[in-house]
């Protein structure tokens, strides 16, 4: 990573001062985040193309310790954010401390996925992401370039997950979502035509029965399916029998720093 150009995007975010000074560059030029006594870091995990075996966006996922060295899960770091204040910086938190590890790196120029923590959404009552979208617009990125995720749990509020999503869509952001089961992916398909629906096929009891409507569905409504959690060749083999498209998993990378080392090789390289 080019420690000038991480910089240079920090020194943009001056107009927002409490983010600001929660920000700083490590010695291997990462940007971390500070929260109280914890550290906030980033690793990149490929959302793939399967019949290209070739990446269509990275995934971000938290990582976090204490000071003292000590790990801690991201999990367990939102538990400490007693208040909806506090949680609401959290959560913006660890999506700017991503946006800069990502954007600032010369290969990031595929769409960078962000996951919502889903107490956010009940603690915010309206105009879902703009605070957000001001941060990155500071950054001068186009808001399009992320997808806003939210989780599984959201989803079940029908009302609340339509309203945030919109919120999304309006505010210049793709819209994600995580499906419980098909059955819900399905649903939500047709109520709120997200971008990107992300789903488990740990989930899926019968693949060739329960996947071909969401499939057919996404097709027709231009939303992307993403299968997370793929492990190993068969269960992609199904997935891909089936008629999946996308996927996600440790059988294509870890979540790595840097996006060059999650990349595994192209098909038949």
């Amino acid at each position: 990573m080019a420690v000038a150009a991480i910089r240079k995007l920090i020194e943009k975010l001056a107009s927002e001062p409490d983010f600001h000074a929660s920000l700083r560059l490590a010695s291997d030029g990462t940007v971390l985040g500070r929260f109280y006594e914890f550290q906030l870091a980033s690793g990149f995990q490929p959302v793939m193309r399967l019949d290209t075996r070739t990446p269509i966006g990275y995934d971000a996922y938290a990582r976090s310790h204490a000071t003292d060295g000590d790990v801690i899960s991201p999990w367990g770091l939102f538990s400490r954010a007693a208040d909806d204040a506090t949680l609401v910086r959290l959560d913006r938190l660890c999506r700017l401390v991503h946006t800069l590890n990502y954007f600032s790196q010369a290969d990031a120029t595929l769409p960078l996925y962000l996951r919502v923590h889903g107490r956010l959404l009940a603690a915010i009552t309206r105009d879902h992401g703009q605070a957000f979208r001001r941060m990155i617009e500071a950054l001068e990125l186009s808001p399009s370039r992320i997808v806003l995720q939210l989780p599984a749990e959201a989803a079940r509020d029908v009302l609340l997950s339509g309203i945030v999503l919109g919120n999304y869509k309006k505010a210049g952001f793709q819209a994600g979502v995580h499906a419980n089961d098909a059955r819900e992916a399905r649903s939500l398909l047709h109520l709120h035509t997200p971008d990107v629906i992300k789903l488990d096929p740990r989930t899926v009891d019968d693949p060739e029965q329960e996947l071909a409507p969401v499939l057919e569905a996404a097709s027709e409504l231009g939303t992307r399916v993403v299968f997370k959690h793929v492990e190993d060749e068969s269960t992609l083999a199904r997935l891909v029998q089936c008629g999946a498209q996308y996927a996600q998993g440790y059988l294509f990378g870890f979540p790595s720093a840097s996006i060059a080392r999650t990349s595994p090789p192209r098909a038949g390289g």
